[in-house]
């Protein structure tokens, strides 16, 4: 055995919870077919998870207004988005596209 010690959280931890939606969110946004509304409904499962209240109050929203916008009702900005991300402690970045030649 090495001197190498890995971290792998708890499966129940804050952690594992956090890199779990990040990667569900991560792949949601990969999927060839990714569009707004898609972006939304994915969001708002997982801001359901994390507590709507909490979330619509980060982003300076009512809960109807915030899942209203994810769900499609009214327009999603992406001063929401950013802002759900911002809540659960997730960011969003840009990188090149893999495309096949």
């Amino acid at each position: 055995m090495s001197d190498i010690e890995f971290k792998i959280p708890p499966i129940n931890s804050a952690a594992a919870r956090d890199a779990e939606r990040a990667e569900y969110l991560d792949v949601r946004m990969r999927m060839e077919g990714c569009d707004e509304p898609s972006i939304g409904r994915a969001l708002l499962l997982v801001a359901e998870l994390h507590g709507m209240s909490r979330i619509a109050q980060a982003c300076g929203v009512s809960v109807v207004t915030l899942r209203r916008q994810l769900n499609g009702t009214r327009p999603l900005y992406l001063e929401t988005v950013l802002g759900v991300m911002r809540a659960m402690n997730l960011q969003l970045r840009v990188e090149d596209r893999v495309t096949a030649d």
